[in-house]
């Protein structure tokens, strides 16, 4: 126990060489595993992703690869792998997951302000990325939703600390903004609470509909946040039209709205996608989903989102609905959340015996799915049933684990620490 509270206490440049030499070993094993075992250790994705490079490389369309469906910035960023060999993004990739763990240190140190010197509270949430097996494994996988993270990170760290001061700091926050909504579109509700944190510090419960349009009326800091935001994801956005034109968009945003997926997906509408597949014109399930599921983003961005302090915490817990209750789900999709959790982490009144446990809960849920999963796509077995029942008790155990999360969430705890400093000042 000793040494391990000696490695945990180390200075933050040895965890991130640590860190990423993981990431190392597990990109040059991808190599061994790929050709030995049945189910690969590097995602499809990654040779999609690959491939689309290719194609620009040689000053052609992204889109020319079949099911590349992002943006083409994506492309772009893996262009070296012509040049400097096929692991190229999988390094980029990891890279990403080291500054995210440097912003979120930052991060957690301005929220809990002088007294985080005197503790290790932003370390250890800053580890809880750094060493997280399933954020190692989507980034050495090849998977690159490490790019978009960081950048929603990095609009954060601009929106709340001082790294950069007056309305530079809201033009800075809104351009990372638009750039992570433009790369992942799931972002774009993240700019209600961002822009309600900039305003009064509460809503009251009983707000008229009259204080509430008063309420939303910007400041300079508001209108300069969302100037930026809309200004950048528009300019970005059309840039790439005016290159690949309507294949961009299609496969970028239109094919997302409509996409079914059918084998890899642990959501719970999984099943119902499978049966109703081209024989209904219009999905009043989905649209009943989507709408209870906006009312909860709503509710989040009204209880959390007007406050600094609970910022974090509102984007953490609509990431998580966004997820939960979307109709297409994988494990990529996870990281959304778990690149936030580092932020909000140390506010969760807690004991390790229920974190253990919820931790169980979330991870027992998913691996049932997968077990399933293997059955059907690498056994051929005929489980879709199995495998949405699995679904919707990995959907109860995600919504359990928040509910759970929700009710611990408590500003200023601090691991424990914050907390009896503030009961000792009382």
């Amino acid at each position: 126990m000793h040494r391990w509270l000696q490695f945990m206490t180390l200075p933050l440049k040895y965890h991130l060489v640590a860190g990423f030499f993981i990431r190392l070993f597990l990109i040059a094993y991808a190599d061994f595993h790929d050709k030995t075992y049945d189910v690969g250790y590097t995602d499809i994705d990654y040779s999609v992703f690959s491939d689309a490079a290719r194609y620009v490389f040689h000053g052609e369309s992204p889109y020319k690869r079949q099911t590349y469906r992002y943006s083409p910035i994506l492309a772009y960023l893996l262009v070296p792998n012509m040049i400097l060999g096929k692991h190229f993004g999988k390094i980029l990739f990891s890279t990403f997951d080291i500054l995210i763990t440097v912003a979120v240190k930052t991060l957690v140190e301005h929220q809990l302000g002088p007294k985080s010197a005197s503790t290790n509270i932003p370390m250890y949430c800053s580890l809880l990325w750094l060493y997280n097996p399933l954020s190692i494994g989507i980034s050495t996988r090849g998977n690159g939703d490490s790019v978009s993270c960081f950048t929603i990170i990095l609009s954060l760290l601009f929106l709340q600390t001082d790294v950069v001061k007056g309305l530079k700091k809201y033009t800075l926050s809104g351009f990372f903004l638009g750039l992570s909504t433009h790369l992942r579109i799931y972002p774009l509700v993240f700019s209600f609470p961002m822009y309600l944190s900039l305003g009064i510090s509460k809503i009251p419960r009983k707000t008229t509909w009259k204080q509430g349009l008063m309420i939303l009326w910007p400041n300079m800091n508001q209108l300069t946040l969302a100037l930026s935001c809309v200004v950048t994801l528009l300019s970005v956005t059309y840039s790439m039209w005016a290159l690949y034109g309507y294949d961009f968009l299609y496969e970028t945003y239109y094919y997302h709205a409509s996409r079914v997926d059918i084998r890899h997906n642990f959501s719970v509408l999984f099943y119902y996608s499978y049966l109703s597949t081209n024989q209904i014109a219009f999905d009043i399930v989905k649209h009943v989903t989507t709408l209870f599921k906006a009312v909860i983003l709503f509710i989040l961005s009204i209880k959390y989102g007007a406050d600094p302090r609970t910022l974090p915490f509102a984007l953490f817990c609509q990431t998580v609905v966004l997820v939960a209750f979307n109709s297409v789900m994988t494990s990529q999709y996870f990281v959304w959340f778990l690149s936030l959790l580092p932020l909000v982490a140390h506010s969760f009144r807690l004991s390790i015996r229920k974190a253990i446990l919820l931790t169980i809960v979330w991870v027992t849920a998913q691996g049932a799915w997968l077990f399933y999963a293997y059955l059907l796509e690498f056994k051929g077995r005929e489980v879709f049933f199995l495998i949405w029942l699995k679904g919707i008790v990995f959907f109860c155990s995600n919504i359990f684990v928040l509910v759970q999360l929700v009710k611990s969430y408590t500003i200023g705890y601090g691991f424990g620490y914050g907390h009896a400093a503030h009961l000792k000042t009382q």
